[in-house]
């Protein structure tokens, strides 16, 4: 039962806003379901990494002088992904039907936007450790692991289902350039504030 709310709160989670959120989003607007799959499918992959952690060594990781450098780049890949997705010259910079990046481009796009996103690990940690005080056996930690990215994948993959509906389509088509401009404050905010979160712990480091 409890695994289940543990399920139910993950699936509720990726309704919050994030640079997860927002790079499904914008890949099923902007290039259709396909693309959306292809991002969550990117995405899982990397909530394996942060699965592992969680169930492991928690979020000791960031703490140390590797977490101060995953900081430092998640900010800087979620600025990139901003100015990337930003709208230039008045039109959206979404290509034509026949132009449409790879797939295997979503994919590594979404995977780094997922690897790039340390507080993830935080929230899981959190969500996890209830249920891991309970249980300390390591097939129990692996069980809430493939949890956590099993849950994630298909959230994601029923994310990009829900803008896959036809009026949401017809609302990008006409408000792209809006649309992609919220998208990209929303990213750069993501990436300031992971700036600020590394400026905090280098600032405790030498304390």
């Amino acid at each position: 039962m409890e695994e289940l709310i543990f399920a139910g709160i993950l699936l509720l989670s990726q309704a919050s806003p994030g640079p997860d959120q927002a790079f499904v989003t914008r890949s099923t607007l902007a290039y259709g379901f396909g693309a959306g799959v292809m991002a969550a499918l990117g995405i899982g992959t990397g909530v394996v990494a942060h699965a592992a952690l969680a169930c492991t060594v928690g979020a000791s990781v960031f703490h140390s002088p590797l977490g101060l450098a995953l900081f430092c780049l998640a900010s800087c890949w979620m600025l990139y992904l901003a100015w990337k997705i930003w709208p230039r010259g008045g039109k959206s910079p979404v290509p034509a039907d026949g132009n449409i990046p790879p797939a295997s481009s979503i994919y590594r796009d979404a995977l780094l936007t997922n690897l790039m996103n340390p507080k993830a690990t935080f929230f899981f940690v959190a969500l996890a450790a209830p249920l891991l005080e309970k249980n300390h056996s390591v097939s129990y930690a692996f069980f809430i692991g493939v949890l956590i990215v099993v849950t994630g994948t298909v959230g994601w993959i029923l994310w990009a289902l829900v803008f896959r509906w036809h009026p949401i389509r017809i609302f990008y088509d006409r408000h792209a350039n809006w649309v992609d401009a919220a998208l990209s404050l929303a990213l750069a905010g993501f990436g300031i504030s992971m700036l600020y979160s590394f400026g905090r712990m280098v600032v405790e480091s030498f304390s």
